[in-house]
């Protein structure tokens, strides 16, 4: 199995930096906003639902309810400020949460809801290392046994045992 042979298959440094930048996506994760947007068609209409808001007159769910819309209409999941494009800016520039905006998006005017912030992570090779030897061992344990099957099955076809073969 793939697992048997891993442990004797060699994994170089260079090989092991390669891999580490071709997956640099899944161990360096930028700053993310877990937001809500709500799109005006006016930039006045977004200052005054946001005044609102700031005077404690409504919340940002009554304003999204008075406008026939649910909360999960609008929910934009987690998001990186190169995401939400010209609009980043001012989502990420608050260091809470809350209501945020209006700021410019290509669908116009918007406020945003800042339900969370998620701080960058980032795991560098060294943390890495074991995972991603572990991992091209597999593979390259995979491919030695996927080579080494039609030699193997031809000559279990010419007759040769299973003992002959070990």
């Amino acid at each position: 199995s793939p697992e048997d042979l891993a442990g004797e298959v060699e994994v170089g440094e260079e090989e092991l930096s390669v891999a580490y930048q071709e997956r640099l996506g899944d161990y360096v994760q930028p700053e993310r906003r877990i937001v809500e947007r709500l799109v005006f068609t006016s930039q006045a209409d977004a200052e005054a639902a946001k005044a609102r808001i700031d005077a404690g007159e409504a919340t940002f769910a009554q304003i999204v309810a008075d406008r026939g819309l649910e909360l999960a209409d609008i929910d934009m999941g987690d998001v990186t400020e190169a995401e939400l494009e010209d609009a980043g800016p001012v989502v990420f520039a608050s260091d809470d949460t809350g209501v945020v905006g209006p700021a410019q998006t290509v669908l116009g005017p918007a406020l945003f809801q800042v339900n969370a912030i998620l701080a960058a992570q980032e795991v560098t090779l060294d943390e890495a290392r074991e995972e991603l030897t572990r991992s091209i061992a597999l593979d390259r344990a995979r491919r030695l046994i996927l080579d080494q099957a039609g030699g193997i099955e031809d000559l279990l076809a010419g007759g040769a045992t299973l003992e002959d073969l070990a």
